[in-house]
């Protein structure tokens, strides 16, 4: 009987009541309001900003390597997989770090999830670590032109994975790979490199340099021309 009650909201002594009486008992009744989603409703407000957001963000679906140089391994670049996919109306991202050339790391591979949308001029994309939830980042990126190189470029601004949890900002490069790769080896092929090994282009190495240049009065993302 408590079963019974408890998935149909009501009280033990509500059943026991005539027909009649638990039938008004039961009009009066206000059914119980859904749980409010904040975060849900910005988040389809942003959608709604661009009514051709999905539309937009079609060319850029699929996988990339995306670059940046990490405050905490100085003089070293990190080259994680992104996948950037579309799934119930909505664009999503699952991106993953791989530490392990890392010592004594307990954890070796971190992992994100977030969204990503197109606000009529630049790309979105709001991420977060999945384990801890700690590390967020917000990332904003020049969308390339069909008359240009496919190479996104932009700012990062977030957490970082150091023990003291710094907020920092990073110039970042998201290289396309395309929709089909061979996920297993290109994760073998993303990690921590040295700024200077071959693996690098010299325009990632360029487009990644964390510096104002001059007459710069902030940190300036630049699209993928500048480099």
């Amino acid at each position: 009987m408590l079963k019974i009650c408890n998935h149909f909201g009501v009280e033990e002594h509500e059943v026991l009541m005539d027909p009649g009486s638990f039938r008004d008992l039961m009009a009066i009744r206000r059914p119980l309001e859904h749980e409010a989603d904040p975060f849900g409703e910005y988040v389809a407000k942003l959608y709604r900003i661009n009514p051709n957001n999905l539309k937009a963000m079609t060319p850029f679906t699929g996988y990339y390597h995306c670059y940046y140089r990490p405050i905490e391994f100085p003089g070293k670049i990190q080259c994680s997989l992104m996948r950037m996919h579309r799934e119930r109306g909505f664009i999503y991202v699952k991106n993953i770090e791989n530490y392990a050339s890392v010592k004594h790391r307990a954890r070796r591979t971190l992992k994100y999830t977030g969204i990503a949308f197109h606000t009529g001029e630049r790309i979105f994309v709001h991420e977060r670590e999945v384990n801890a939830g700690q590390m967020i980042w917000t990332t904003l990126l020049y969308p390339a032109l069909r008359d240009q190189a496919s190479v996104l470029t932009g700012l990062s601004l977030g957490i970082s994975s150091s023990a003291a949890r710094d907020i920092a900002c990073y110039h970042v490069v998201w290289e396309p790979l395309g929709e089909q790769i061979n996920i297993r080896e290109t994760l073998k092929s993303s990690g921590l490199f040295d700024v200077d090994d071959p693996a690098i282009s010299e325009e990632i190495r360029q487009a990644t340099v964390n510096v104002n240049k001059p007459g710069d009065h902030g940190f300036v993302g630049r699209s993928w021309s500048h480099f």
